[in-house]
């Protein structure tokens, strides 16, 4: 009867450090879940951080073991590999909101009293995905030239992200993650090539094909008014008037007499007053 109560403050626990976090959550919230009086949960658990670490060691524990089969197993990389995936996803079934509070919580786990328990379990975790991938690239079924610790992480992360975002369906979801991201890593999302070579992109010329522009015409002059014209030959024929008009003015007030000087020097020379006055001005 005490470890079923135990397997249901555990439960409850782990569903409200995933909605809560671990700071948040308090004992009484515990307690208040599961039915229990803030004493009475102390019969169970000393602290809420030993609630905590317990998930973690449960969850962990039976991942390392699940992994271990797999390492010591028969198969190629490729096959193991996809073990490994599919172990991971059923473990985290069966273990809910145990992968969702180790991350969440990752930066303060080394506060907790069975740090050193978790962090090897950890350890050994990451050694059995490391030790797949790296039998892959040395029997040649992997691609030597990506590096197999950065490769297994990056599937490891994608695995555990994916129980995150299918938890609520994760127990019908494992064959499908499972042959998902398995094919993703391992043949990648773009079609098989045929052998051929990608075709050569068009010259410049031929895909941005050059145009004369054409001159812009001119602007059409509006249509001219008959009356208009005419008004305006009157204007330029008055004003032609009056200058002469002002012309012959000036000629009329030019006086009539001229100085001596003046006279002498329109006479022509031995010529008589006469003459002179003969003369045209």
């Amino acid at each position: 009867m005490a470890a079923s109560r135990r397997q249901v403050i555990l439960a409850e626990s782990a569903r409200l450090f995933a909605e809560c976090g671990l700071s948040a959550t308090t004992i009484r919230e515990i307690a208040d879940a599961v039915d229990l009086n803030s004493g009475t949960l102390y019969h169970y658990f000393s602290s809420k951080d030993a609630i905590f670490s317990e998930i973690l060691m449960r969850f962990l524990t039976d991942l390392v073991q699940r992994y271990e089969a797999v390492t010591a197993g028969a198969g190629t990389a490729r096959h193991r590999l996809s073990l490994m995936i599919r172990v991971s996803l059923e473990v985290a079934d069966q273990h809910p909101y145990a992968t969702e509070i180790y991350q969440n919580e990752y930066e303060n786990l080394s506060a907790l009293p069975d740090y050193a328990e978790i962090a090897k379990a950890v350890e050994s975790s990451h050694r059995a995905w490391f030790g797949v991938t790296e039998e892959g690239v040395r029997c040649g079924e992997f691609n030597s030239r990506i590096d197999p610790f950065e490769f297994q992480r990056m599937v490891r992360e994608c695995v555990f992200q994916s129980v995150r975002w299918h938890r609520d369906t994760l127990t019908t979801d494992i064959e499908a993650i499972t042959a998902t991201v398995t094919s993703v890593f391992l043949d990648g999302f773009a079609p098989a090539r045929t052998g051929q070579a990608d075709p050569a992109p068009p010259p410049v010329s031929a895909q941005i094909p050059r145009t004369r522009i054409p001159a812009p015409e001119p602007a059409p002059e509006p249509p001219t008014d008959p009356v208009d014209e005419l008004r305006g030959e009157l204007d330029e024929l008055r004003s032609g008037v009056d200058a002469i008009r002002e012309l012959v003015q000036s000629l009329s007030d030019r006086p009539q007499a001229v100085d001596g000087a003046a006279a002498a020097e329109t006479r022509p020379a031995g010529g008589t007053p006469e003459a002179s006055a003969a003369a045209p001005r």
